[in-house]
């Protein structure tokens, strides 16, 4: 029979973790914050020379919507409890 009396402490390995889940989390949005605006800046420059199927990098484009839905489904699947 489990020991009823451990559910809900927390122990060093689950703050560990909790602590660089968020220091992680950080670190992506910031880098995505700044790298997105400057590669859209760059697609938006690269539109207006009218090269072919520059409108995929465009700072609406199909490119930068994917890689937004990426990094959702990445902050979820992080946070999701793993199953065993």
């Amino acid at each position: 029979m489990k020991d009823l009396r451990k559910k809900g402490k927390l122990n060093t390995a689950t703050l560990n973790t909790a602590i660089l889940a968020i220091v992680l989390l950080v670190v992506l949005l910031k880098l995505y914050a700044e790298l997105v605006p400057e590669a859209q800046h760059a697609g938006n420059n690269l539109t207006a020379t009218g090269v072919p199927l520059a409108s995929l990098f465009s700072g609406s484009g199909l490119v930068f919507i994917i890689i937004m839905a990426a990094l959702i489904i990445v902050i979820v699947k992080a946070f999701m409890p793993g199953g065993k």
